[in-house]
């Protein structure tokens, strides 16, 4: 599958009212100088309000008395659909198609930057499950996409904007309705095109809006990852580790855990307070770039014309989401422009179309304690990034006791971050887990105050208590101190556990046990939850405490780097080619310092085997000599 390269788009000249005010020209205008830049895919957006654009009609003390349309007179199908905004989407359409653009439609987009947008009769009801919503929501669908599915550069289907956005729902088996019923009125509509997800804001088995029923229902996943505090990711600038990384992250962790294939379907910088317009680029670029590496098959900037200038809402209520554009005011090219043409030259020159998956070194195993949002993403997030930095690859799974299906994969590596609460995870998955350590595998685990059977047994330990502690512990590495807090400590001694690293106090932090014939390395503190609340955290060492119990898996790379910030990912062509990604997550070009493992021959794709720029990737051939 080609990588879909592209924006989000509503007109220069009108923003979201681009369909109330369709003004072809302007469109034209603004499609051929997405071209000239080399954009060949664009989200689109059938603003709900204007495609149905109807209201219902009250009489004597409030009695309904059916519906007509914006301006009074009756309906002319059951739809309530306005076919001329059926000929200027077409006419739209066949714009971008001359100008070589395809098209992923968001089809019910009834929220769009911080406003809802719905047909005046459905105005105050919940979108999501009240029935005559419902109604309606069917009847667009059906009418929109039989009415523009002939035009042949869309190429997919997405359910919405941000639907979960649209109202509340009680619990996950309504979003699971609302999912399913959109879904089947897409499908029923036009069996042939994938749809996608549309969604922000998912978790596994967590709040309402479950990643694995959005796996069930749509053929693609699509994480809108900006650098957010609702991922913890506004802590460093945005072209320093951590911002250029947690994209990638999140879309790695809505594949492992849904079982589809991400695209990366929003992106921007919120503001120019954010960044300045070359380190936007930079954003831009090291997130294009890690996505094509990560298997993500798109990434899309918000958004491709420029809105800074609009004054009607949603614009008027806030200072964000207005100057995320492709172009300045006066239609010059911003950095980010030229990059996204620079990337889109540099894969479409790549002698493969997509890259073989990744080789995967460790699972991480999300559990049933982390019982918030933020507290799953916290440690899924972190335990990503320390594992890149101390050079391993991570792919996520979930031993929830909410979970329909426990499924735990095969590794040679397990991390479980930050156990904590009364339940801690499945005991089914706890079984599976260490039947693999007995069986040769390795096994972390950070402690942040769970409950645990068989502990002596399983890590070499003896608890002499748990004390509630707040105050501040530091712990010698060799590499330096270390200070932390926990919420829970536990007192412990030897039974058979190495002791590695010990703290102020004489306990134990860190400690190696021999499990039959794996190994378990139980670290005494939360460490992945707290670096996820810290500034600069992974500026420091912190990645090597990873490096304790990653020795096996380095020992099998082809291709190694001593810095933190440089990934190597290696990926299987056959027994004698791999492709060796080099991404440098940081915004200081670095010297790869490479050490490539005998009989093996390194040949830059393209790129140098000598730097790797700041926030760029290069690539290679590890060819078997």
């Amino acid at each position: 599958m080609e990588f879909m390269l592209g924006c989000n788009y509503w007109d220069k000249k009108h923003g979201i009212d681009m369909w109330r005010d369709f003004d072809l020209e302007g469109i034209k205008k603004d499609v051929k100088m997405l071209e000239d830049i080399g954009i060949k895919y664009m989200r689109v957006f059938p603003n709900w309000r204007d495609f149905q654009p109807f209201y219902k009609v009250y009489a004597y003390q409030g009695q309904e008395k059916g519906y007509c349309d914006y301006n009074e007179q009756p309906l002319t199908n059951v739809q309530g659909i306005d076919y001329q905004q059926i000929e200027n989407f077409k006419q739209f359409a066949a714009v971008c198609e001359e100008h070589g653009i395809k098209l992923v439609v968001s089809i019910l987009t009834g929220w769009m930057s911080g406003r809802l947008y719905l047909p005046r009769g459905l105005e105050g009801k919940n979108a999501l499950y009240d029935p005559e919503v419902l109604m309606w929501a069917s009847r667009f669908i059906k009418g929109f996409v039989e009415g523009v599915k002939d035009c042949k550069n869309i190429v997919m289907w997405d359910l919405g904007n941000e639907s979960n956005c649209l109202g509340a729902v009680n619990n996950a088996y309504e979003a699971y309705v609302w999912l399913t019923y959109v879904r089947n009125a897409i499908y029923a509509a036009d069996p042939t095109r994938p749809i996608s997800s549309g969604m922000h804001g998912l978790a596994p088995y967590v709040g309402n809006w479950w990643i694995q029923h959005q796996g069930e229902i749509v053929d693609y996943l699509t994480p809108h990852s900006y650098a957010s505090p609702s991922v913890n990711n506004d802590f460093e600038p945005i072209n320093q580790m951590r911002t250029t990384l947690l994209a990638t992250a999140q879309c790695m962790y809505y594949e492992d855990l849904s079982g589809k294939p991400t695209i990366l379907q929003e992106q921007g910088t919120f503001s120019q307070a954010f960044a300045n317009a070359d380190i936007a680029a930079d954003y831009g670029r090291i997130n294009i770039l890690s996505s094509f590496v990560h298997g993500v098959k798109g990434w899309m900037w918000w958004c491709g014309a420029n809105h800074s200038e609009l004054m009607q809402p949603p614009y008027c209520h806030g200072m964000m989401e207005r100057d995320l554009s492709l172009f300045t005011p006066d239609d010059k090219p911003r950095p980010i422009a030229h990059t996204m043409k620079e990337m889109r030259e540099l894969i479409e020159s790549l002698p493969f179309e997509e890259l073989p998956k990744r080789d995967i070194d460790a699972v991480c195993v999300l559990t049933s304690s982390q019982e918030t949002r933020q507290e799953r993403w916290n440690c899924a997030s972190a335990s990503f990034v320390l594992g890149k930095q101390a050079g391993i690859e991570v792919s996520f799974a979930v031993a929830d006791n909410k979970a329909e299906v426990v499924s735990i994969p095969d590794s040679d590596l397990y991390i479980l971050p930050c156990i904590a609460g009364w339940e801690v995870m499945n005991q089914y998955a706890f079984k599976k887990v260490y039947e693999k350590v007995a069986d040769g595998a390795t096994l972390y685990i950070s402690y942040n105050g769970g409950d645990f059977f068989h502990f002596e047994e399983y890590t070499g330990l003896r608890s002499n208590g748990i004390v509630r502690s707040r105050t501040s512990h530091t712990a010698s590495f060799d590499f330096g101190d270390v200070e932390y807090k926990c919420e829970q400590e536990l007192l412990v001694e030897s039974v058979g556990a190495q002791p590695l690293v010990y703290n102020e106090d004489g306990n134990i932090v860190l400690s190696c046990f021999n499990y039959g014939k794996g190994r378990v390395f139980f670290l005494n503190m939360p460490l992945e939850s707290t670096l996820a609340e810290t500034y600069g955290a992974y500026a420091d060492d912190y990645y090597k405490i990873y490096q304790f119990f990653t020795d096996k898996a380095i020992s099998t790379k082809i291709v190694t780097t001593p810095h933190p910030d440089l990934s190597v990912t290696q990926h299987k062509v056959d027994d004698s080619r791999y492709v060796i990604a080099a991404v440098n997550y940081s915004d200081k070009d670095l010297n790869g310092e490479f050490a490539v493992t005998d009989g093996w021959k390194l040949t830059p794709i393209a790129g140098s085997t000598d730097c790797v720029g700041h926030c760029n990737a290069a690539f290679y051939y590890a060819d078997k000599l």
